[in-house]
């Protein structure tokens, strides 16, 4: 019965699939606005394997999103996107596993726009499909 239980919790998905495109093409092209870098992005990636504990793993990525900001002196608009989105992900229940997920989109779709003009955007409101026209 706890097996049952645990299968299904894990399969839960915390954010639908178009609202995880949708976080990461925010956060994606909120970086690209403030100028930071792929290797940025992969450091974000690198501080969920701080620690072993699956859920406070994302404490200190929240951290870490934030020192980041702190010490490049920009990305601070970027540091809330993440921060906000783990956030949630830790409320409902999020691992280690869902912050990779939606962090290795954020990369995907960085690197998809990171040699490309965009229009005047506003990162807070952009979707993925809204991207995609654009690319």
């Amino acid at each position: 019965m706890i097996w049952v239980l645990y299968s299904i919790v894990s399969m839960h998905n915390i954010f639908s699939n178009i609202e995880l495109l949708d976080r990461a093409s925010r956060i994606a092209v909120q970086a690209k606005l403030e100028g930071l870098t792929k290797s940025q992005i992969e450091n974000l990636i690198a501080s969920l394997y701080m620690v072993d504990d699956d859920r406070d793993c994302l404490l200190f990525t929240q951290l870490f999103v934030h020192r980041q900001a702190a010490r490049l002196e920009r990305g601070y608009d970027f540091a809330k996107l993440v921060n906000g989105a783990i956030g949630e992900m830790y409320s409902k229940g999020g691992k280690r596993e869902d912050a990779s997920k939606l962090l290795g989109l954020v990369k995907w779709i960085f690197e998809s726009i990171e040699k490309v003009r965009l229009p005047r955007v506003d990162a807070k409101t952009m979707s993925f499909n809204a991207l995609m026209k654009i690319l």
